[in-house]
């Protein structure tokens, strides 16, 4: 693109000393044409106005045809710059992932603890027992394991050949999140943090899964229309003793049904068209289990912004005195 400017500059000098010189020689054969010197009147020597059309214009012509020049030249190289930009980022990318790699693999070979698994129990009055089984790498016999989790210390027994095992009983809906386990080789202590569900209810709390297909349409002087599905897969199905659901518009509940034996089945619900929607539609789902615990979930389906409004869905578990043991808000 320089070299392309200079040559205009270039060109444009030129012309104007082309110009320049024709002013010059006109003007001679003019004052010999005055002074008689020259009789025809049909002159061979052009007119400056003619003289710096003709040039503009070849020098107009130019600077397109070098004008396109450039311009192509520039495409080709910024596609080809875009190309390289994106084999970079792929390289940078692929580079990420191997470095991402490479920490987990030195974050796992710093690692003390080998493996850990836990098994749980069947719930039984809104507690479950868990075992533990840990693997260290490195041991002596000296070396002492304690895993922290709930509020708890829970003392693993050495079971040989760095195996070290223990048992703890937690609640349902008990803070589990960020186990820990510290490992003592007398005065060496080292703390790692273990695998372990955050809460455990939802290894055994049946809760719904919505698949749905949604269509709102703005009906004039009669609201909104909604058409479409929905069907409802469920954990633990065997655990289920009723599921009804709840039809609620810009706060106002319009129809609830018991949809228990459907959503055994695997059925797909239509929405009725003849509730008098307004501007969104809500399903609030409950499902109360067979021992006598209840989810309830609220979940906005069709809204009209175009961000899905925060703090309208929430989830919420009762136990069977109907207090509120888990609540979680959208």
């Amino acid at each position: 693109m320089a070299g392309i400017l200079w040559i205009i500059i270039l060109m444009l000098i030129i012309a104007v000393i082309i110009i320049s010189v024709s002013i010059i020689v006109y003007n001679k054969h003019l004052d010999k044409v005055t002074k008689g010197e020259v009789h025809d009147t049909h002159s061979s020597i052009p007119e400056p106005r003619s003289t710096a059309s003709v040039i503009y214009k070849i020098v107009l012509m130019i600077i397109v045809i070098l004008s396109y020049l450039g311009i192509s030249t520039a495409n080709g190289i910024i596609g080809s710059l875009q190309s390289r930009i994106g084999e970079l980022d792929a390289e940078v990318n692929g580079l990420q992932f191997e470095v991402q790699n490479l920490r987990s693999q030195l974050e796992d070979e710093a690692r003390l603890v080998r493996n850990f698994e836990y098994i749980l129990s069947e719930p039984e009055n809104g507690l479950v027992d868990v075992e533990f089984n840990l693997w260290l790498k490195e041991f002596t016999a000296d070396t002492s394991v304690t895993l922290s989790i709930a509020e708890k210390n829970v003392e693993l027994v050495n079971d040989g050949n760095g195996k070290y095992s223990g048992k703890v009983t937690l609640g349902l809906f008990e803070d589990c999140s960020v186990p820990a386990v510290c490992i003592k080789n007398g005065e060496l202590i080292e703390n790692e943090t273990v695998d372990f569900p955050e809460e455990l209810f939802w290894d055994y709390m049946p809760t719904p899964m919505f698949t749905c297909s949604f269509e709102g349409k703005d009906i004039l002087g009669r609201g909104t229309k909604y058409t479409g599905e929905y069907s409802i897969d469920v954990t633990f199905p065997e655990k289920i003793e009723t599921v009804t659901i709840t039809y609620i518009s810009n706060g106002e509940e319009l129809k609830t049904m018991d949809i228990t034996e459907g959503v055994l089945n695997g059925e797909t619900f239509t929405i009725e068209q003849e509730l008098g929607f307004e501007d969104d539609l809500a399903f609030r789902t409950e499902i109360v289990t067979k021992d006598g615990y209840r989810f309830e979930e609220l979940r906005l389906m069709i809204f009209p912004e175009k961000e899905y409004p925060v703090g309208t869905d929430y989830e919420r578990i009762y136990d069977s005195n109907g207090n509120i043991v888990y609540e979680y808000l959208y």
